[in-house]
């Protein structure tokens, strides 16, 4: 009886271990950010930071559309199946995605310039190509060290990626170049690729076998078949939440996209603790063969994620509207946006969790739905909105598009799994006790 009382212990423990030092890592990846805008953005012309975020957009597009989510997949496998069972059909998949990626990136370079990079020469048309690449193959060996559930590795190589980037932004103050933020940004990425595949060949102790039902190796098809399914709601995710952002650079000016990314970004930091916590729980749900502890782990997750996301994101507007025009004033522009966008970065926070939750079920399909009626929505009210509002109009479509996305999910979720609606807002007893042992200890 001691065995099995220990055994779900000590999984909740490693779970809040991890979630709080991702979560941790997370936010301290933030403050640089913010410590290096403020001696950086204060110099640095709109017009550079659009160059830069638009190299990112574009090449993140790549890897998003063309990496057929396979690091999903291999969450997913490596959890259940660890490690030894797939290490053949990873390789054989990144090869092909890799090529898949240079092609297309090719392709968007040498006959769709003007409609994905307006305004830009050469070098950061193939710039963003390079870094659609590594963003790939890094996403990849993180999703590895997730899947083996090596978060201190993991939340490591995203820290020390921000402290670099942190460091090179400081040379803005000397050079405020976009040149010099592209190279440094690629050159990043490699190193901790480099440092990724040492994580994933590095084990403290014995190498974790799967259940004896699980062991056995995993097929090419298998985990592709997987990946496609996953890959639907991923690109349609990414469409939701970042077709606002393409509207304006394909629309606007360099300087109104850095603007209108300067308030996205703004937005996304209250995003910290729903990532860390979908991150952590993916992983260790889909190593979980008792359905009715995947619905415990995953209710308490979203409660606690939601009730701090809604204070936060409180407090971000508040803090946006006093010091942006005192510490950034070429970015005042961004506060107006930001307003509207908070409102659907609260009720993502839902979809973040619960789309990881029935991924970790072996049911990745089951979040197309959601994204499909999120674009539905911008699509339709950007449509409506643009004329009378301009970017603020953008802002306030992907807002209504992010809560639509947001409580879809959370109908898919209770529909899938027999739960009673309330059971997403409300806490029982069980859930406050087990809040209350946390922050006691």
């Amino acid at each position: 009886m001691k065995d099995t009382e220990k055994k779900p212990k000590r999984l909740h423990s490693d779970i809040v271990r991890d979630s709080i030092n991702t979560f941790g890592t997370n936010v301290i990846g933030s403050l640089l950010s913010i410590i290096s805008a403020f001696f950086v953005l204060g110099v640095l012309d709109p017009a550079v930071k659009g160059q830069y975020n638009q190299v990112q957009l574009v090449g993140n597009g790549l890897f998003t559309l063309f990496g057929f989510s396979i690091n999903a997949a291999m969450i997913y496998f490596v959890s259940r199946y660890k490690i030894k069972n797939t290490k053949k059909a990873i390789a054989k998949l990144t090869v092909a995605m890799s090529a898949l990626i240079l092609a297309a990136g090719a392709v968007a370079v040498l006959f769709m310039k003007e409609n994905f990079f307006s305004g830009s020469t050469a070098f950061y048309c193939w710039a963003a190509v390079v870094y659609g690449l590594f963003s790939f193959l890094m996403n990849v060996c993180l999703a590895i060290l997730r899947g083996e559930n090596k978060f201190k590795m993991f939340n490591t190589i995203n820290l020390l990626q921000k402290v670099l980037l942190t460091a090179f932004m400081f040379s803005m103050l000397v050079w405020p170049s976009a040149m010099l933020l592209v190279t440094s940004m690629i050159g990043i990425q490699v190193l901790m690729i480099l440092f990724a595949l040492y994580g994933i060949k590095r084990w403290n102790g014995k190498e974790p076998d799967p259940a004896p039902e699980d062991d056995h190796p995993v097929q090419t098809g298998a985990m592709f078949r997987y990946s496609l399914k996953s890959h639907i709601s991923n690109v349609m995710t990414y469409i939701n939440s970042y077709l606002g952002s393409y509207i304006v650079n394909a629309v606007y000016s360099l300087s109104t996209f850095g603007i209108y990314n300067a308030a996205v970004t703004m937005m996304q930091q209250v995003w910290l603790l729903p990532d860390a916590v979908s991150q952590v729980i993916m992983s260790r749900i889909a190593a979980m063969h008792e359905k009715d502890d995947k619905v415990r782990l995953t209710l308490m997750s979203c409660k606690v994620v939601t009730y701090i996301t809604i204070v936060c994101a409180v407090l971000l507007v508040l803090v946006a509207q006093v010091f942006v025009p005192i510490v950034f004033p070429k970015y005042v522009e961004a506060i107006a946006p930001l307003r509207y966008l908070i409102i659907g970065s609260i009720f993502i926070c839902y979809a973040k969790v619960l789309a990881n939750s029935i991924a970790a079920y072996g049911k990745p399909e089951l979040n197309i739905l959601p994204t499909i009626i999120g674009i539905i929505v911008n699509l339709s009210l950007s449509f409506v909105l643009i004329p009378p509002m301009g970017v603020n109009g953008i802002a306030l479509a992907t807002s209504a598009s992010l809560t639509a996305q947001g409580f879809t999910s959370m109908v898919i979720f209770c529909l899938f799994t027999h739960t009673p609606f309330y059971r997403l807002l409300i806490p029982n007893g069980e859930e406050i006790r087990s809040v209350k042992q946390i922050f006691k200890k």
